[in-house]
Order: structure tokens, then C-alpha cells, then sequence
């Protein structure tokens, strides 16, 4: 049976803060963590369907 956990919920759009983009991200808990380095707004979406994305999660104990 799948571990039913808490989700990771994302700013569907990304914030622009100087020259990047980032992404913010918005645990249970309320803590949010800015995910930076991104040079356009579509890489930052992008972001969320790559295997960067996935290893980010996974580094944080979300699968």
C-alpha cells in the first residue's frame, strides 16, 4: 500500500528576482523553500517535469 504523505505544493508561477526565476515551495508545514537558478520562466516549469525535480524530492524524504 502507498504511504499516503503531506505534499510539497508549488507557485505555479515562478518569481522573477533579479536576472533568475525561481520557484517556491510550500511544505506541510508552511516553511517554503526557494528553488533558484532558473534563466527563464519556462525552465523554471520545466523544472517540475524533469528528473531534477525528482531527485529534489527525493532528497527531502517525498517520493
Amino acid at each position: 500500500m502507498a504511504e499516503n504523505r503531506p505534499k510539497i505544493t508549488f507557485e505555479t508561477k515562478p518569481l522573477k528576482v533579479g536576472p533568475e526565476w525561481h520557484l517556491v515551495a510550500t511544505f506541510p508545514s508552511g516553511q517554503q523553500e526557494h528553488i533558484t537558478g532558473f534563466k527563464t520562466e519556462a525552465e523554471a516549469i520545466g523544472w517540475l517535469d524533469g528528473s531534477r525535480y525528482q531527485a529534489w524530492l527525493k532528497a527531502r524524504g517525498y517520493e
